[in-house]
């Protein structure tokens, strides 16, 4: 049984898994020990058989990966090559084991190190690393068939096994560089390299460097790199900087993000015209924090494609997309984005550039139509409205109870939060906001009117509360501040289908999150219709949300945007596709 944190075995039980025991939600696995096989990256029926026999070593991943290496330059030829064995030397250290590698193995096109090596490692190991290494079609979507010119650099700054670097073609690989914090896949690209150049006698500029330190093992070869390059593709490690490591020298990345560090150190790298391609989660496109990042794109480069993959990383609940950034001035920023709906031209107002707002949005007709009637109509938003989290208690095994008692009160978390109403408590709680990690003011909890939304879910499902009842971090608080809609009219709309399939469309995540509930537009309503919809509130709450109350909250919202009938049906069989 794989060693696992109290809180990822206590999301498997709140969460529950599917037949193969693996999550379908997400879930804290940065101490899980369990291996991933990398499918995505590689699938070979007899590479695969061969890598559950190295399951079974007690060996370390080290020495293993160093056995396969030597096999492969020995199928390859090469490994009395006098270049070869100078870069075999470098690991001495190492054990070649006893291992009876099949040599059919090494007659696939494909990176079999890269594959067996991330398969290796425990998926906590790859978590806290960040290191999910790009499938190949991926890379060579990217690359595009890309040849180097005689004197044009090339570098991955993030290179695990090599596959960009692979993937590129040139006549010259000494004007290839990797760098990456692993030595292990330092050694892996290295030797892939010297297969792929069979033919030329070199040694690879793959280097085991911390690019975001600009530190090296290898120092005085590090006085003989470029300053700058002509071309910086990569798919740097996702995930914030937890430690601050990297803190003093990007202190404009606000986000601790390192891969928007990553981003902004490839602008200072890259020679003047020259190409970065990244490749990068959806969070960096839409996320508040992440407009640092967005705003030194735009301000020093000018966005040439962007692509949107409907694909993920085998272990990874993120969306991700790649971006191609030529660094020379921009004049304006139209450029190209992809995505399965097609491929469309965004042209970026004045005011986008400097909000560091990067659209990547693709809808087909009947979507713009909608979005457009929705937008068209909005007089306010929720920018201006009072926030705040749920209590974080830092331990709900010993701080929330099943039961009631003397002084403990009723606490709500996400599972209770229904459209319009809570259901039945079955959690209570001292509040002693002292003795929680974390606690919004009290009188937010104790607001006479609120909304409390869950955090996690496709779109916003909101509750009316006028009980002053606490709530639980999954669940969230909102205070709107609207001039034209009542709190109970907010509901509403936050509720109805219409508002869940804009937010579905506009955000398609599987959090609720402030910022992207602050850009949701909001009309300008006439005292009927705000009478209208707050007495349904009312209604809902004394009796059930049914399908009469659901059909009849959606007629009101759809009547007030002009939604067409082709529209609604449109719209409902979106969400059903969705849900």
């Amino acid at each position: 049984m794989p060693r696992i944190s109290k809180a990822t075995e206590n999301n498997w039980k709140r969460l529950h898994s599917d037949s193969k025991d693996r999550l379908t939600r997400r879930a804290n696995k940065t101490r899980s020990t369990r291996r991933v096989t990398a499918t995505n990256y590689l699938y070979d029926a007899k590479v695969n058989a061969f890598l559950h026999s190295l399951l079974e070593l007690e060996s370390s991943v080290d020495d293993i990966i160093y056995t396969l290496v030597c096999s492969f330059l020995s199928f390859k030829g090469l490994s009395q090559k006098p270049h070869v064995r100078r870069f075999l030397r470098r690991y001495r250290h190492l054990e070649c084991l006893d291992i009876d590698v099949p040599i059919d193995i090494w007659r696939s096109d494909d990176d079999v190190l890269g594959f067996v090596y991330q398969s290796l490692m425990t998926e906590g190991e790859r978590i806290i690393s960040g290191q999910y290494y790009t499938s190949r079609d991926v890379v060579e979507y990217i690359l595009g068939g890309k040849t180097l010119a005689d004197d044009e650099t090339f570098l991955d700054p993030c290179c695990g096994s090599g596959a960009f670097l692979l993937g590129v073609a040139t006549d010259n690989p000494s004007n290839l560089y990797g760098f990456d914090i692993n030595p292990v896949a330092v050694m892996i690209a290295s030797a892939n390299l010297l297969v792929k150049y069979h033919d030329k006698e070199f040694t690879p500029n793959v280097f085991c460097i911390d690019y975001l330190k600009g530190t090296s093992h290898h120092d005085k070869m590090m006085m003989s790199l470029p300053k700058k390059f002509d071309n910086i593709y990569t798919n740097p490690p996702w995930g914030g900087d937890k430690e601050g490591v990297y803190l003093q020298r990007y202190p404009s990345i606000k986000s601790k993000e390192r891969a928007s560090m990553v981003v902004a150190e490839s602008l200072s790298r890259l020679n003047e015209g020259g190409t970065l391609y990244f490749l990068l989660p959806s969070s960096l496109l839409k996320i508040k924090i992440h407009s640092d990042i967005r705003k030194k794109i735009l301000s020093e480069a000018t966005i040439e494609k962007i692509d949107l993959y409907k694909n993920r990383f085998d272990g990874v609940f993120t969306d991700f997309f790649s971006i191609r950034i030529r660094l020379e001035p921009a004049v304006r920023q139209e450029y190209v984005v992809t995505s399965e709906k097609g491929a469309v031209v965004v042209s970026l107002s004045e005011r986008a550039r400097v909000s560091g707002v990067i659209a990547v949005e693709v809808f087909d007709e009947i979507e713009l139509s909608i979005i457009n009637k929705m937008e068209s109509c909005c007089h306010d938003n929720l920018t201006h409205s009072q926030w705040a989290l749920g209590i974080v208690t830092g331990d709900n095994r010993r701080k929330v109870r099943k039961e009631s008692g003397e002084g403990l009160e009723a606490v709500y978390e996400g599972k209770h939060v229904e459209p319009f109403k809570l259901k039945e408590k079955s959690s209570y709680i001292f509040f002693e906001p002292s003795d929680f990690q974390q606690c919004s003011r009290e009188e937010y909890f104790r607001a006479p009117e609120k909304l409390i939304y869950r955090f996690i879910a496709r779109y916003p499902i909101v509750a009316y509360d006028d009980k002053q009842r606490l709530c639980i971090n999954s669940a969230n608080i909102l205070i709107p501040q609207l001039d034209t809609i009542s709190i109970k009219s907010v509901a509403s709309l936050l509720n109805s289908t219409l508002y869940h399939y804009y937010y579905s469309l506009k955000f398609p995540d599987i959090k609720v999150l402030k910022g992207n509930l602050q850009e949701l537009p909001f009309p300008r309503l006439t005292t009927q219709q705000d009478e209208e919809l707050s007495s349904l509130v009312t209604d809902i709450q004394s009796g059930v949300f049914d399908e009469r109350c659901r059909r009849e909250l959606d007629e009101k919202v759809y009547s007030i945007f002009g939604i067409t009938a082709e529209e609604q049906e449109h719209i409902v069989a979106m969400l059903g596709r969705r849900s």
